[in-house]
């Protein structure tokens, strides 16, 4: 390992996913951006996920640590920033990858906008067989208008795909424990830093669902998932109201939450019916959603009670269709919302 300080630090976390993190590695090993380092940290696998590494050993800017016993995921994470020595800070899951040039656009961009508080890239954003563009945003836009944008749907923001400034994340703190969106953690309180880079490229691979269930990223229960959310979306719109009070009214801004929390509570539904949490357990958690969802909005609705009646096979089949659909317009037009 050179004894350059690293502009970039690319983390990957891994947990017996020894026939997914080669993919992982091999694309950071593959970035044509020279000054990077790249850290894997085995979380106590037990299925063979050492002795895939063990083939790494000696790579070029590549570090290997293994623990012999699972730690969560918010602590595993938060060991992989205190290793980090880069400039600016990547964390890669396991499951995704990288374009080859990620890297070097997203520091070209950070060098010649040095005031912008994080880049984020275009996705493909994979559900089974289907890889679909993520929405993205202009190259420069203000915090103001980011924000809107994602809240509004317009603006599909993956951790894979978003570089951040090392000591950023340590001024945040670590991720605490109870917190299931580490990226949401981070990003919502870096954008408040000012503009937000974006290169408009589909430069990272995110996979949103995979058959098994274990590609689902929103593997949460649906009370906790919507609770985090409404904190997040929450916060947001308070740094709006800081930001520029001009931008959006209250009563706009409150809509636009509202929409968000709905939204996201819906979809959460479905992952877990995909994920088969019993169906007698969802409509428990129906009951205690509802302040989550308002009866007026109806588009919600029809994705909970999709999860609620439809089998599985249907419910994959749809999102897949839907995924596919979707596809086809953002590569005939502009890249669109996640289904």
């Amino acid at each position: 390992m050179s004894s350059t300080t690293p502009r970039l630090t690319i983390v990957i976390p891994t947990v017996n996913r020894a026939s997914l993190v080669p993919r992982a590695i091999d694309s950071a090993l593959a970035q044509t951006y020279p000054n990077l380092e790249i850290i894997v940290s085995n979380n106590g696998s037990t299925d063979g996920t050492r002795e895939t590494l063990d083939r790494y050993e000696g790579a070029p800017r590549l570090r290997i640590f293994h623990r012999e016993k699972t730690i969560p995921a918010n602590p595993h994470g938060n060991f992989l920033l205190d290793q980090s020595r880069g400039e600016f800070f990547l964390g890669l899951s396991d499951d995704d990858w990288l374009e080859p040039t990620l890297a070097e656009k997203v520091i070209e961009l950070y060098d010649r906008h040095p005031e912008v508080s994080f880049v984020w890239t275009g996705c493909f954003m994979h559900y089974g067989d289907v890889a679909m563009p993520a929405g993205t945003g202009p190259e420069i836009e203000s915090n103001a208008d980011f924000l809107v944008g994602f809240l509004a749907n317009r603006r599909n923001i993956c951790w894979c795909a978003t570089v951040t400034r090392t000591r950023d994340l340590r001024r945040i703190g670590p991720i605490p424990t109870d917190v299931i969106c580490g990226d949401m953690f981070y990003w919502t309180k870096i954008a408040a830093f000012g503009p937000v880079g974006c290169v408009a490229e589909p430069l990272s691979h995110y996979v949103c669902y995979r058959d098994g269930g274990d590609g689902i990223a929103g593997g949460a229960r649906v009370l906790p998932w919507a609770r985090e959310m409404k904190t997040w979306a929450t916060d947001m719109a308070v740094l709006l109201g800081q930001l520029d009070s001009n931008a959006l009214e209250d009563a706009t801004r409150r809509r636009l939450v509202a929409r968000f929390i709905s939204r996201t509570t819906a979809n959460q539904f479905l992952w877990n019916a995909l994920r088969g949490i019993p169906r007698i357990s969802l409509a428990r958690d129906l009951s205690r959603a509802l302040r989550f969802v308002p009866p007026s909005d109806p588009s919600p609705w029809i994705r909970i009670v999709a999860s609620l009646t439809a089998p599985r096979s249907v419910l994959r089949q749809r999102i897949i269709a839907e995924a596919r659909r979707r596809s086809r317009a953002a590569r005939s037009s502009e890249p669109g919302p996640s289904p």
